[in-house]
C-alpha cells in the first residue's frame, strides 16, 4: 500500500512540475511578443551544448538469450540530478549539436563512467580485511540528427534520432582474467519540448526511447575461454536537460 501511495505521489509531483513549466513557458511566450527581435534556438550556424539526462523517470529492460531461454531484468528509475545502480545508456551525458541549416542539427551525445573501489570489514580474529570490488566501465556514444520546430523565440519542439553504441564492461576483482561485457547498438529517439527564456540558454523535457537492434553478452573465464550470446535492451522514459547555444 505504501509503495502505491509513493508512486501516486511521485506521479502527482511530476505532473505538477510539468504543468508549472508549461505555464512558465506560456508566460515567457507572452512576454517575448513585445520584446525586440532576437535569434531563436535552431538558427543556422548555431552550436548547442547540452547537459542531458539530469532527470530519470524511465523503465528499462535488458534481456539475454541463454540456452535455457531468455533471461530478462526490468528496472524502473526515478531520480533528479543523481543516478545510482546498474549502468545504463541513459545516464548523465554531454552533447554537441550544430545547426547546418535553419532547424536542422547534426551532433552527438557522449558519456563515460568507471567504477571501482574496496570493501573493508572485520573477519573475527583476523582483524580488518580489505578486498577490492569489481571494476565496471561504461561508454555510450550516440550520433543524432535533429529538427527544431520553434513556434517563437521562447518555446518549441526539438525532435532527434540516430543510431548509438553502448558498452558495459565488468572485470572481476579477484581474478582480472574473468570479464563480462555487454555491447548494444541502439536506435535512440527523442521528442523534446524546448523552453528558451533568455537568448543562448534553455532547457528541455520530453519522452525518449532506446531500442537495441543488435546486442551481445560475452563472458571470459579464468582460462581465457570466451563464450557469447545475443542480448537486447530497450527503455522508455522522460528526459530533462539544459541547453546552451551560441552563434558561430
Amino acid at each position: 500500500m505504501m509503495d502505491t501511495r509513493r508512486r501516486i505521489s511521485l506521479v502527482r509531483t511530476l505532473a505538477t512540475f510539468l504543468i508549472g513549466m508549461c505555464g512558465a513557458a506560456l508566460a515567457f511566450s507572452c512576454r517575448e511578443r513585445g520584446a525586440s527581435a532576437q535569434g531563436r534556438f535552431g538558427d543556422k550556424g548555431q552550436l548547442a551544448i547540452t547537459a542531458e539526462n539530469l532527470f530519470a523517470f524511465s523503465s528499462e529492460r535488458v534481456g539475454q538469450n541463454l540456452p535455457d531461454g531468455e533471461h530478462s531484468v526490468t528496472s524502473n528509475r526515478f531520480g533528479l540530478l543523481y543516478s545510482q545502480g546498474s549502468p545504463t545508456p541513459r545516464g548523465p551525458q554531454v552533447g554537441g549539436h550544430f545547426f547546418v541549416i535553419p532547424s536542422l542539427s547534426i551532433g552527438a551525445t557522449l558519456g563515460y563512467e568507471a567504477r571501482g573501489g574496496s570493501v573493508t570489514q572485520p573477519q573475527g580474529n583476523r582483524g580488518l580485511i580489505t578486498r577490492d570490488t569489481d571494476n565496471i566501465s561504461t561508454f555510450v556514444f550516440v550520433p543524432k540528427v535533429g529538427y527544431a520546430l520553434m513556434f517563437n523565440n521562447v518555446i518549441g519542439f526539438w525532435f532527434r534520432g540516430g543510431p548509438g553504441f553502448f558498452r558495459l564492461g565488468v572485470t572481476d576483482a579477484i581474478d582480472t582474467r574473468v570479464k563480462d561485457v555487454d555491447t548494444f547498438w541502439l536506435l535512440s529517439l527523442d521528442a523534446f519540448f524546448v523552453v528558451s527564456p533568455v537568448q543562448h540558454f534553455g532547457f528541455y523535457v520530453g519522452p525518449q526511447a532506446d531500442i537495441s537492434f543488435s546486442g551481445s553478452h560475452s563472458h571470459t573465464d579464468d582460462n581465457g575461454i570466451q563464450t557469447s550470446w545475443s542480448a537486447s535492451y530497450r527503455s522508455l522514459g522522460l528526459g530533462l536537460g539544459l541547453i546552451g547555444y551560441i552563434d558561430l
